[in-house]
C-alpha cells in the first residue's frame, strides 16, 4: 500500500496505450467513421490492458525479475511486429502512421493512466483510513463496549451452573458457552500462574481440583512488544497468561474426535490466542468432527532470556526457553484432559505459521515433547530460521538490567 504504482503498472499502461493506438489507426485506415474509430480504440485498449494485466501480475511472471523483463519485451515486440505488418498491408508510410497515432498512443493513454491513478489513490486513502498503512500491523478500531467485553475475566462459580456446558477435567470443572452450535471454552488455565516466585521459572502443573469456573472469556494475553495497530493494545496483558481455549461442535460422535492445536504467530515477541484471526468457531462449525484448541505462552523477555551471567541467575536455568516449555505444558494438559471435551488424545495435530512453525519444528526434535502430538502442519517457517543464540539472549539480559536499573536476579524478581 505504500507505493501508489509500480514499474509493472507503468508497463501495463504503456502496452495498453499501444493497444489504444493500434485499434484507432487500423480502424481509421480501414475506412471506419471517426466515432467508430474511437470505439475501436477504446475496446482494443481495454482488452489489451486486461490481458497484459493478468499476464504481468501472474505468479509465474512475478516469481523472478527476469520473467517480468522477458514478458514486457515480448509484448512490446509483438505489438511492433503487428503494427509493422498492418502498416505494410495498408500501404501507409511508417512516418505518417506514427504521426497520426501520437494522439492515441500518448495523449489518450496518459489521461487514462492519470484517471486510474486518481481512482487507485482514492482506494488506498480509504484503506489506510481504516487499516493504517501497514507499517504498524493491522489496526483494530474497537468500540469502548467491545473493549470492555473483550477484557472480562472468568470467575469462580459457587452456585448452580449449566451442566450441559460444563466439562470436568482433572484441574477443575469449566463452564463454557454456546456460540452458533459450537461449544466454546475460553481462558482455561493449563499451568500455575508464572508470577511471584515462579517468574522466569519452568511452568508447574496445576493441582487436582473439583472447583467450578467460568470459561467464557479469554485469559490475559502475554506481556509483549507494542505495535500501534495491534489488536493486543486493547486486550489486557499479564504474566499470568498460561491459558488455552477449546472449540467443540455440538454435534457429538461415538468416536473421539481428532484434535488440532493452533499455535499463534508473532515472532516470539507478540501475539496471543485472543487474536480474532485464530477464532476457532468458524473452523469447527465447518468441520464438526474436529476439536480446535488455541493457547498462550510467555513471549519476549519473559519467555526467552538468558540470565546465566546475572548474579543469582542460576536460580532460573530454564529462562532461555520458557516459551517452548509453556508449549509443552499446554500439550501435556491437552493430552491429559481433551477426552473430556470429546477429543482423542492419541490424534493430536499441531499447526502453526511463521515463528510458531519454528516452535513446532523444535518440539518435533525435543525429547520432552515426544508423544504429545502425532502430526504437524508447518507453514512458512523452518527450524533453520531460529538463528538466535545464547550470546544474543545474554545481551538482552544486560539490556534489561540497564533499563530497569537492576543488577541481580533478586532485584529483577521484585519488579
Amino acid at each position: 500500500m505504500k507505493k501508489l504504482f509500480t514499474i509493472d503498472d507503468i508497463m501495463v499502461s504503456f502496452i495498453s496505450a499501444l493497444g489504444y493506438g493500434f485499434g484507432e489507426t487500423i480502424s481509421r485506415l480501414s475506412g471506419w467513421s471517426k466515432p467508430m474509430c474511437m470505439v475501436a480504440s477504446l475496446v482494443v485498449g481495454l482488452v489489451v490492458g486486461e490481458i497484459i494485466n493478468k499476464i504481468a501480475f501472474s505468479k509465474t511472471v512475478q516469481k523472478k525479475p527476469i520473467n517480468r523483463i522477458i514478458t514486457y519485451v515480448a509484448c512490446f515486440l509483438l505489438f511492433l511486429i503487428a503494427q509493422g505488418v498492418s502498416v505494410w498491408w495498408m500501404g501507409v508510410s511508417m512516418i505518417e502512421y506514427v504521426t497520426d497515432e501520437v494522439a492515441f498512443v500518448v495523449i489518450f493513454p496518459v489521461v487514462g493512466f492519470g484517471i486510474s491513478l486518481l481512482i487507485r489513490g482514492y482506494r488506498v486513502y480509504k484503506i489506510r483510513k481504516v487499516y493504517g498503512d501497514g507499517s504498524e500491523g493491522f489496526v483494530f478500531n474497537l468500540k469502548e463496549e467491545e473493549i470492555e467485553d473483550l477484557n472480562r475475566e472468568n470467575q469462580p462459580i459457587d452456585g448452580k451452573y449449566d451442566t450441559d456446558l460444563a466439562v470436568k477435567t482433572r484441574t477443575g470443572i469449566y463452564v463454557g458457552e454456546e456460540q452458533k452450535k459450537v461449544k466454546v471454552f475460553l481462558g482455561i488455565p493449563y499451568a500455575k500462574p508464572p508470577v511471584g516466585e515462579l517468574r522466569w521459572k519452568a511452568p508447574e502443573p496445576l493441582p487436582s481440583s473439583e472447583a467450578v469456573f467460568e470459561a467464557k472469556h479469554f485469559g490475559a494475553s502475554p506481556i509483549q512488544v507494542e505495535h500501534k495497530g495491534s489488536f493486543f493494545r486493547y486486550h489486557r496483558q499479564s504474566e499470568d497468561c498460561l491459558t488455552l481455549n477449546i472449540y467443540v461442535a455440538e454435534e457429538e460422535t461415538r468416536a473421539k474426535k481428532p484434535v488440532i492445536v493452533m499455535f499463534h504467530y508473532g515472532d516470539f515477541s507478540y501475539g496471543g490466542s485472543a487474536d480474532p484471526l485464530l477464532d476457532g468457531s468458524n473452523y469447527v462449525s465447518k468441520h464438526p468432527d474436529v476439536v480446535y484448541v488455541s493457547f498462550n505462552f510467555r513471549l519476549g523477555i519473559l519467555g526467552f532470556i538468558d540470565f546465566s551471567e546475572v548474579p543469582g541467575g542460576e536460580a532460573c536455568p530454564d529462562a532461555l526457553n520458557l516459551g517452548l516449555l509453556d508449549q509443552i505444558a499446554a500439550l501435556q494438559w491437552i493430552q491429559e484432559n481433551i477426552a473430556a471435551f470429546g477429543g482423542n488424545p492419541n490424534k493430536i495435530t499441531v499447526a502453526g505459521f511463521e515463528a510458531r512453525a519454528i516452535s513446532i519444528c523444535m518440539l518435533a526434535a525435543c525429547e520432552r515433547a515426544k508423544g504429545l502430538f502425532q502430526k504437524a502442519f508447518v507453514f512458512t517457517g523452518i527450524l533453520g530460521a531460529a538463528y538466535e543464540t545464547p550470546e544474543g539472549s545474554r545481551t538482552l539480559a544486560g539490556s534489561l538490567l540497564k533499563e530497569t536499573q537492576s543488577s541481580t536476579m533478586e532485584e529483577l524478581m521484585k519488579l
